[in-house]
């Protein structure tokens, strides 16, 4: 048993100064893509979860990259039913649906030195949604749509990282 340990322990060991790095992150752990700003407040809280994302400090200083999106976040009533009933014994409520989409692209940025022109290296759609219940919210219900916003907004942004780093690692 202390064998098998000490086996271990040395093949860990020796992976420890390999120098392996993960492939879409250059020695600080950054992504080499940017992430322009994004209009209005859900721009905002979009780029800020990206760039939680991808971006682990701050923007690179010379990206080979840059993410380009158009945003959409629209709130839809799904279910309306009787809202007496709803408001009396919480049943036959009205259900509303926050869908955040994306239109995006990453392009290149043909940085000097990077062997690259400008191109297209991605295109793609991304999408994040939320739903809830109106009854569940009573009086609360204006935080309860924003946190509902947001909640799609997050899925939108995990969407996203998700095909970036996909598009980043294909050969």
């Amino acid at each position: 048993m202390i064998r098998v340990g000490a086996a271990l322990l040395f093949l860990l060991l020796s992976l420890a100064g390999c120098g392996f790095q993960p492939q879409l992150r250059d020695s600080t752990g950054q992504y080499d893509i940017a992430i322009p700003s994004i209009a209005g407040r859900d721009g905002q809280v979009l780029r800020a979860a990206l760039v939680q994302r991808l971006n682990r400090f701050e923007q690179p200083r010379n990206p080979l990259y840059v993410l380009e999106l158009r945003l959409s976040v629209g709130t839809d009533e799904v279910l309306a039913l009787n809202p007496r009933a709803c408001l009396t014994d919480g049943r036959n409520c009205s259900w509303s649906e926050v869908e955040a989409t994306a239109r995006f692209q990453i392009r290149s940025t043909g940085v000097a030195g990077s062997g690259q022109a400008e191109a297209i290296v991605w295109q793609g759609f991304a999408r994040g949604r939320s739903d809830q219940r109106r009854a569940q919210t009573g009086w609360r219900f204006g935080s309860a749509a924003e946190e509902a916003r947001t909640r799609a907004l997050l899925q939108l942004a995990d969407d996203l990282a998700l095909q970036v780093s996909v598009a980043l690692s294909r050969p």
